[in-house]
Parts: structure tokens; C-alpha cells; sequence
């Protein structure tokens, strides 16, 4: 698949910079991949039990005229080969390149409650400092955390949950009482 992946991606690379969309295909694939990442639509398009027909019925209902040729061309042929289930990867692929391309670079940050635009624009700076490229953050907030955040970045996760320090709190612990029955 990793070479499915590969291919896929330079493909519709090389159409962006063909056709000089690079930005607007950029933008174009986030929404068709943010649109496409969802436990409920995931489900849908992997079920093989569902016909080619209603996923193709899906993404022009989602989608209705708003995707150029290539871009359905390359959702309709995922879907006809019953590669569905690699469409978000191929497309967060392709982000990942055109990012690099264009000086970027995607970071998710999941926190235990909302950010504020302060906090946000420091893990930007943080972010942009360690690797040169211009950061666009994608924040979400997931209730599970008991507190703190953590950052995806370049296939990367940076954890400062609260739960991960708790975690590393009870590990060093262990071994230190692990330590005194030895000695």
C-alpha cells in the first residue's frame, strides 16, 4: 500500500503542477480529506457490502460540481478499484508534499479543552522555530484528556498530556521503589 501511496500522490502532484493549481489544489484536498475523515463516512466507503454506485452517489452529494475532473477522476477510480479505504492516506500523502513543496508544514493539536488563539499562535511559533517552515495548525478538542495537549506533526507526536506525565510519574516511581528492595 505504501507504494500505492507513493504513486497516487506524485500523480496528482504532477497534475497540480501542470495545471499550476498547487495552492487551490492544496486547499481542494484538505476539504476533500477533512470531508472524507469521518468514522461514519470512513465506514461507509470501506463496507464492501456497499455497491461502487452509492459511493459514488456519496461524493456528489458531498461534493455537488465542486471538485475539478481530476479530483473526482482520482475519487471515482479509488473507489472503482476498491482502494476506498486508502483515500485519506493518499490525500494526507499528497498534503504532506505540496506542504513541503510550498514551505509548509500540517500540525494537529488535540487539547483537553478549547485553545486559545494566544496558545495556538505560540505552538505555531514553537513549532515554526524547530523546523523552518511556516505551521498551519488544526486544533480539536478531545474530552478523554484529562488535561494538557499533544501535536501530531510530520508523522511525530508530541505529548504533553497530563495522562502521559502521569504515566511517566508512575513509571519513574516503580523503578525507584523497584531500586530500594534491591538495595
Amino acid at each position: 500500500m505504501a507504494k500505492l501511496m507513493d504513486r497516487s500522490a506524485k500523480a496528482l502532484l504532477e497534475i497540480s503542477e501542470i495545471n499550476g493549481t498547487l495552492a487551490a489544489d492544496l486547499e481542494q484536498a484538505i476539504k476533500i480529506r477533512d470531508a472524507l475523515d469521518r468514522p461514519d463516512v470512513q465506514g461507509f466507503l470501506k463496507d464492501a457490502r456497499v455497491p461502487s454506485l452509492a459511493k459514488h452517489q456519496l461524493i456528489n452529494k458531498v461534493f455537488t460540481d465542486q471538485l475539478p475532473w481530476y479530483w473526482q477522476s482520482f475519487l471515482y477510480q479509488m473507489i472503482r478499484d476498491n482502494l476506498s479505504s486508502q483515500i485519506v492516506p493518499v490525500l494526507t500523502e499528497y498534503i504532506g508534499r505540496l506542504n513541503r513543496l510550498l514551505g509548509k508544514i500540517e500540525a494537529r493539536v488535540v487539547s483537553a479543552k478549547p485553545l486559545t488563539d494566544q496558545q495556538v499562535d505560540r505552538i505555531r511559533n514553537v513549532l515554526a522555530k524547530k523546523t523552518s517552515l511556516q505551521v498551519e495548525i488544526y486544533a480539536s478538542v478531545d474530552p478523554e484528556l484529562i488535561g494538557g495537549f499533544y501535536v501530531l506533526i510530520d508523522g511525530n507526536i508530541f505529548d504533553g498530556t497530563v495522562r502521559t506525565e502521569l504515566e511517566k510519574m508512575k513509571e519513574s516511581l516503580k523503578r525507584g521503589i523497584g531500586n530500594d528492595r534491591e538495595a
